[in-house]
């Protein structure tokens, strides 16, 4: 299960809000204009995240969701990381994609103290969605995350994703933890075909 190409946040700052006030106070308006144009002037407001995320769960007008993200991204803290993280849950496939491409831009530090425990949630779709977020974090953490996984994780589905994950970080010393579980799981086509793979990629073959 690939991750959606993350989304390209620009360095815009935010515009200036004609009305004057408040933008916090527009993020319920029934204008969806003028709810992005407070979304917009809310980014990098670390108060704002509550009511950015509240806004988020319940936003259904695309460029307004679009920008509810972006604000939260540029804000950058740990309460944005985390206020991002329960709507990788959303049975919307758009929000869910556009949390994860969000959550994959933000600071690796903020983002992966939120990831992290994930890794053993009780839904195995949402370690999925953790594997392949933490393969794409530049964290120390990352390999015995991963690695974690492939060794313990009773879903085959899931050590499959952490080893795609690994694959994509493209470092060596993945390979000997990819080859345990070729161990745990000998019967598996894809996890053969998926260690084989890597022998490849890591060797250079």
């Amino acid at each position: 299960m690939a991750l959606v190409k993350a989304r390209k946040i620009d360095g815009a700052k935010p515009g200036s809000v004609e009305e004057g006030g408040d933008p916090l106070a527009w993020l319920e308006d029934a204008d969806p204009a003028r709810r992005r144009r407070a979304a917009h002037a809310l980014g990098e407001r670390p108060d704002a995240v509550p009511a950015l995320s509240a806004r988020l769960a319940r936003e259904e007008d695309p460029s307004v969701r679009e920008t509810l993200l972006t604000a939260l991204v540029r804000t950058g803290t740990a309460a944005a990381a985390a206020a991002l993280v329960p709507h990788l849950v959303s049975e919307d496939v758009g929000l869910r994609n556009g949390v994860i491409e969000s959550l994959q831009q933000m600071p690796a530090a903020v983002v992966m103290p939120e990831v992290a425990p994930l890794l053993t949630a009780a839904d195995s779709d949402l370690r999925i969605f953790a594997a392949q977020l933490v393969g794409k974090l530049p964290h120390p953490d990352r390999l015995d995350l991963l690695a974690g996984v492939i060794d313990r994780d009773p879903h085959v589905n899931v050590c499959l994703s952490a080893v795609e994950a690994l694959m994509d970080s493209g470092d060596p010393a993945a390979l000997p933890v990819v080859e345990r579980l070729g161990a745990r799981f000998p019967d598996d086509p894809f996890v053969a075909f998926s260690v084989d793979a890597a022998r490849r990629l890591f060797s250079g073959a």
